[in-house]
């Protein structure tokens, strides 16, 4: 029998932990649901109620908690990178900061789960605060959420054979339980662990912000979901109504303000060239939105007239079914091949159809066993009343959702069709874009003009005879000055087509007559007029749309076409090609690229903007900073992020689509170097060789010899690059050189190719001189010439007190003191180190003198030493110990025979330029219309939120 191993290095605590509060965190929900069924059951038999109540409560309690620890012990062992649990090594490594961690906590399917169960958990406290007679149903409903959440966390499996079926999927897991690989053999492997890291792309402040926001979005839709689920189990059709819509117009608020955070991380931080891309993932946020927002209007009318009861518990229903929806498409790896938001297939696609299942199946159960019992007066509303055109809008709110999801279905469709039809090859929108707007500007049409003309129905609450002439002069004048609007609206951005005319004017004619109700009815009352509010953003969004879709100005309009920068002709057509140091003239700009830097992964271009008038004067200048990000194999481009100027008329956009291909692939860049024609040059230090060069020029039958002077200036031991972090242990060399070309009016470049060893892996970094087309790398047998043999050196001991000195050959070395803040060159310093160098000065008969400084450090109790040479005089000093009562220092010093430096270096002369990039600029006029006019509408919708608590208090009291 083969004793188990016994691994060294592992954190098994934590493990310990998660898991029974894993399991704890189901079982008590399960408990809880139970408990909430029965006192709801009971409602009647107070006594029996009150007691299953108060073990729903304990139950939700420890629940709650549960849930907590989980996702503490999480972040414990993500912050502290123990490598050795799953999830852990999948979505963090060494190099990820810190301010990421919330990040890669949320990038997994496991962790974003958690997200949604702790954001139930925090609404579930506030309704068992607040729900009074309600919180039975209301919780039993949340409750059982959380148990269907919680499922796909267990990873348990259930079942015979070979091919159990799997219980969600754990986070608390360690690797070797979760693969077999030959690395558990050793017991030491958690030393040998690396983590994955996060994906680039999601390295961003808004992937900090923006995933929690809409995550509680998403998960406060169970609210008036549940309430409306309370209404029909009790048969309380009107009671519910008053307590659900504060809750309704929060997750309005907040699931809209998610949508708008992911736009605008789009729109900053990502290559969307806008805001909205028609994405299936977009759309599957924005389709329950537009279903909680009809639900809104159908619950004001529901509670005003008991009209419209059904359409609101059918709304409620829809947008939580939706939400778990667009869980579904987001996360079952369906939409792989079609949004760049989708997560890959992770064995929950059975789950979560099942989470669809139960509560599309409850909801209609519900909805068709109590339908005859909701209320419905026995005469319809008025075609004239404002809350028959409130429904209508609702309805085509509900038809716009329709259309998205259907189109946004497709893959589902496919899905389904092919397994019935193998030989099926699926059906796509091949141009999302137009696809969507060819509906959804009627439907924008519709509710602009009907969202508008539906405040002015508020007249007929009052003796209509007596308002008529009022209300026409009202009507009149918010036509005229919404036409007039749309007329210099369509002048200033040239709006020929009527549809889009049209859908400017009913913009504009809402933003009008909302300020009209404002105004004239509420007298100047913004906390009453929350829905005016939402309103006017609306009008001023669809305006802002208009303004920067149809009046975009493309800055790096290119005549000339590019083939091969990006995917499509119409894209090459937008994109310039910027060469570093080469004005470029684009309209009323002109562009430069100036310089880029290196940053871990992120290279940053500055681009120079200048702005100059009729006369040719420049009138402003800035620098855009766009930047592209690496993967970890710096092999490709894992997102290009944009750069923009802010105005408060408009917006300038500038995007990076196509780097040089050696630029992008380190593979691709080596591949080039290997095939470059490179000649060998062993360059004695400050000599000047010259090098001529045949040329084929341009016609491919002419050639011509060009001459370069080539020097070096320097060698240079454990140089840098900013393509290379030197570790410590590192070796590496740079050769400071400058090279001079007469044919370009004796241009000079002073350039530092690097060769690095670790270990035993060599490193080349060589330098690309762009203008005249060279390259130049150093040859590994720098190494010899820089580094000697140490057992080739007859070091001799000395103790020297400061000002003495010691004869060391032909020189005399003299101990000057020591530096407590010299760091050298071969040491990287780390926390707790002590480290000194020893200040040394050499001098010979004839003059010749230098200085050295040899360090001495402890490090972990431990000493070490770094020694220092002199290329000038042959000196090699060590600093091997400090006597601390006598100051004396003790020195190994050697003196060897002062060497000519010569540098083995190769040099291409026909190595084409690299430092260009593909860049496309974009002027968005009027682009803040949008964001004030979708931030005014998740702001009426929380005043509206608020001004609906107060007079729920109200009541109460």
């Amino acid at each position: 029998m083969t004793e188990p191993i016994q691994y060294i290095g592992e954190h098994l605590w934590p493990g310990y932990v998660g898991q029974p509060a894993l399991l704890l965190l189901f079982c008590a929900a399960l408990l809880g649901s139970f408990s909430y069924i029965m006192a709801t059951r009971h409602r009647n038999q107070e006594a029996v109620a009150g007691n299953w109540l108060r073990l729903g409560r304990v139950s939700f309690a420890i629940h709650g908690i549960s849930v907590f620890v989980v996702i503490g012990i999480l972040f414990f062992i993500m912050i502290n990178r123990y490598y050795e649990y799953q999830y852990v090594q999948s979505h963090v490594n060494d190099e990820l900061q810190f301010r990421y961690i919330f990040s890669a906590f949320w990038e997994g399917q496991e962790g974003s789960f958690l997200l949604w169960m702790f954001w139930h958990v925090i609404l579930g406290l506030l309704l068992l605060l607040s729900a009074r007679d309600w919180e039975a149903p209301v919780m039993a409903v949340l409750t059982s959420a959380q148990v269907i959440i919680g499922s796909m966390l267990l990873g348990v499996y259930i079942g015979w054979g070979d091919d159990p079926f799997r219980l969600g999927s754990n986070p608390m897991l360690l690797l070797r339980d979760t693969m077999d690989i030959p690395l558990f053999a050793n017991a030491d492997y958690v030393s040998l662990l690396e983590g994955t890291g996060l994906n680039p792309l999601l390295q961003n402040y808004w992937m900090t912000i923006h995933p929690p926001t809409l995550f509680l979005g998403f998960a406060s839709t169970i609210v008036p979901f549940a309430f409306a689920v309370g209404g029909l189990w009790t048969r309380r059709h009107r009671e519910w109504l008053q307590p659900a819509l504060p809750w309704a117009l929060f997750s309005g608020a907040i699931l809209g303000t998610g949508i708008l955070m992911g736009g605008a991380w789009a729109y900053e931080a990502l290559s969307f060239g806008g805001y909205w891309a028609w994405d299936p993932v977009e759309n599957m946020s924005l389709v329950p939105w537009l279903t909680l927002v009809a639900g809104i209007h159908t619950h004001l009318v529901a509670k005003n007239t008991d009209h419209s009861i059904r359409f609101t518990y059918i709304y409620y229903a829809l947008t939580f079914v939706l939400i778990i929806y667009s869980t579904f498409l987001t996360r079952s790896g369906v939409l792989g091949e079609t949004s760049v938001h989708a997560f890959t297939e992770m064995g929950l696609e059975t789950q979560l159809i099942a989470f669809i299942l139960v509560y599309l199946l409850l909801s209609l159960w519900l909805i068709a066993s109590r339908w005859k019992d909701v209320p419905a007066p026995p005469k319809e509303e008025p075609t004239a009343s404002k809350e028959f055109w409130m429904f209508i809008g609702s309805l085509v709110l509900l038809f716009s959702a329709v259309l998205i999801t259907g189109s946004t279905s497709l893959p589902v469709y496919n899905k389904i069709r092919s397994f019935f039809e193998p030989g099926f090859l699926g059906t796509v929108i091949l141009d999302p874009v137009p696809h969507y707007n060819k509906y959804q500007l009627w439907i924008g049409i519709f509710i602009g003009l009907l969202s508008g003309a539906a405040q002015f129905l508020r007249f007929r609450e009052q003796h209509f005879a007596n308002v008529r002439q009022r209300y026409l002069l009202h009507v009149g004048i918010s036509i005229v000055l919404a036409a007039a609007a749309t007329w210099g609206a369509a002048q200033l951005i040239n709006i020929s087509a009527w549809q889009y005319q049209l859908l400017m004017f009913s913009g504009l004619f809402t933003v009008f007559t909302n300020l009209d109700y404002i105004f004239s009815f509420l007298k100047g009352n913004l906390k009453a007029g929350g829905s005016a509010i939402a309103h006017i953003g609306f009008g001023l969004m669809v305006a802002g749309i208009l303004f920067s879709g149809l009046n975009q100005k493309v800055i790096s309009r290119n005549p000339f076409l590019m083939d091969g920068l990006t995917e499509s002709e119409e894209a090459n057509r937008n994109t310039v090609v910027l060469i570093q140091g080469s004005p470029m003239v684009m309209g009323d700009y002109e562009l430069m690229l100036k310089a880029d830097t290196l940053d871990h992964l992120t290279r940053t271009y500055f681009i120079d903007y200048k702005r100059r008038d009729a006369a040719g004067n420049i009138v402003e200048s800035f620098t855009l900073q766009p930047n592209v990000l690496y993967d970890k194999t710096f092999s490709k481009i894992a997102a290009a992020n944009p750069s923009t100027k802010h105005y408060w008329n408009r917006d300038i956009f500038t995007y990076i689509p196509a780097l040089p291909p050696d630029e992008i692939d380190l593979n691709a860049k080596r591949t080039k170097d290997d095939s470059l024609n490179y000649r060998r040059l062993d360059l004695p230090v400050g000599e000047t060789f010259t090098l001529l060069d045949t040329v084929r020029l341009e016609d491919r039958d002419t050639f011509a010899v060009r001459e370069y002077h080539v020097k070096v200036l320097s060698i240079e031991r454990y140089a840098q690059h900013r393509e290379y972090d030197r570790e410590e242990g590192d070796m590496s060399v740079g050769v400071k050189m400058s090279i001079t070309a007469p044919h370009l009016d004796d241009s000079s470049f002073v350039v530092m190719p690097v060769l690095a060893l670790r270990g035993q892996a060599l490193y080349r970094f060589p330098e690309q001189i762009n203008p005249i087309n060279a390259r130049v790398r150093l040859v590994p047998e720098v190494f010899d010439v820089v580094f000697r043999d140490e057992r080739e050196l007859n070091y001799q001991s000395f103790e020297l007190a400061q000002g003495e000195t010691a004869d060391v050959g032909e020189f005399q070395v003299q101990f000057n003191g020591f530096d407590k803040d010299h760091q050298s060159p071969a040491y990287v310093a780390q926390e707790g180190d002590i480290s000194v160098a020893a200040l040394l000065t050499t001098q010979t008969a004839n003059g010749v003198a230098d200085t050295l400084k040899p360090m001495f450090l402890i490090r972990d109790k431990s000493p070490f030493n770094f020694k220092d040479e002199s290329f000038a005089t042959g000196i090699h000093a060590r600093l091997v110990n400090i006597n601390p009562q006598t100051g004396k220092a003790s020195l190994l010093l050697a003196a060897e025979p002062v060497r000519r430096w010569v540098a083995p270096v190769e040099l291409a002369t026909q190595s084409f330029r690299t430092d260009w990039i593909a860049l496309q600029a974009i002027e968005f006029p009027g682009i803040n219309l949008f964001w004030i006019g979708s931030s005014l509408m998740m702001i009426g919708l929380t005043l509206s939120m608020y001004h609906r608590i107060r007079t729920l208090y109200v009541a109460r009291s």
